[in-house]
């Protein structure tokens, strides 16, 4: 699987897009509504489409599949893994179908295309010479996916953190990242003080920032099999990436640990705040980076072939 999917013929694409066709399936014909936590953006859009469960769900795929080939793109463009490779591409769509209990309409479909682009702002950080816009504009799109999931607007602190691991430590950078997570807020808040419904938004868009320590269960035999099997891999992938940092250029080493940052974060935020089974799948962005770059570059990937195969059959069944 991995050496097949590390080539970038066309057929490849087709067959990744047939791929998460037939995962989808049951979710195009018996599509259901989403009722995890609740998302303020999320039922805003599902108002906008009339709560249109297929409808969501066609969205939904599509945002999927741009998901997936922009963070294989951004991938290969800062080296995470080869020039050619569609491995990203494969596994995000792999994973972000691993825990979707009965909806793949959810608003972390949507979360997950914003952050996407908060990572390759952050992967260009060693590269640009003008740091504050690409801060300013990671900052924003936290703002935004915040809006989705509000405990994610907490990722200020990966802005902060990658801009220690780059070197970029200033007041300016940590002050504009402030600025950026707050606009959209503002603005919001100003639209909804003209409509005189002020009270009604502040209490729907963070009534999500409840302290919530309960663990995410379930009881499905085949969800704790793909959990564990999922968990094995990721924490694998991290600690071999982490114990072989010094061996990258200093540029693909800084992107990883900030890539590493972030799985942590993520982590951390979905122990403290409100969540169900589907939030793991915020976990999709870095999981995906690190298991790719460490099973690319890996000597003996029989292991790791065996594993994502078999994880893939049983996602599918």
């Amino acid at each position: 699987m991995i050496s097949f999917f590390s080539t970038g013929y066309i057929s490849r694409y087709i067959l990744i897009t047939i791929l998460g066709i037939v995962i989808w399936l049951p979710s195009f014909l018996l599509s259901s509504e989403y009722n995890g936590v609740q998302s303020y953006a999320y039922d805003s859009i599902s108002l906008i489409l009339a709560k249109s469960t297929f409808l969501s769900t066609i969205i939904s795929f599509v945002i999927t599949l741009v998901s997936a080939l922009l963070l294989n793109t951004y991938a290969i463009k800062y080296g995470v893994v080869g020039k050619v490779s569609t491995l990203i591409f494969a596994l995000y769509i792999i994973f972000s179908s691993a825990l979707v209990e009965d909806f793949h309409n959810n608003p972390v479909v949507w979360a997950n295309l914003i952050l996407i682009f908060v990572w390759g702002n952050m992967m260009d950080l060693p590269y640009t010479r003008k740091p504050i816009p690409v801060i300013f504009n990671a900052s924003f799109l936290i703002g935004l996916a915040s809006l989705f999931y509000t405990p994610l607007v907490f990722l200020f602190t990966f802005i902060w953190l990658s801009v220690i691991v780059h070197r970029m430590m200033s007041w300016r950078n940590l002050l504009v990242s402030i600025i950026g997570i707050i606009l959209p807020y503002f603005f919001l808040m100003i639209i909804s003080f003209s409509m005189g419904k002020l009270l009604e938004e502040c209490y729907l868009l963070f009534n999500n920032l409840k302290i919530d320590f309960t663990p995410v269960l379930t009881s499905n035999p085949t969800e704790i099999i793909i959990l564990v099997g999922l968990v094995i891999i990721i924490v694998v992938s991290a600690f071999g990436i982490s114990g072989k940092l010094s061996e990258r250029n200093i540029n693909l080493r800084r992107n990883l640990l900030t890539t590493i940052v972030l799985l942590v974060l993520i982590y951390l935020i979905l122990i403290v705040f409100t969540k169900t089974l589907v939030t793991l799948l915020l976990l999709c962005i870095p999981s995906v980076i690190l298991v790719s770059n460490w099973v690319s570059f890996v000597k003996k990937p029989r292991f790791y072939n065996i594993a994502l195969v078999s994880l893939t059959v049983i996602i599918i069944l």
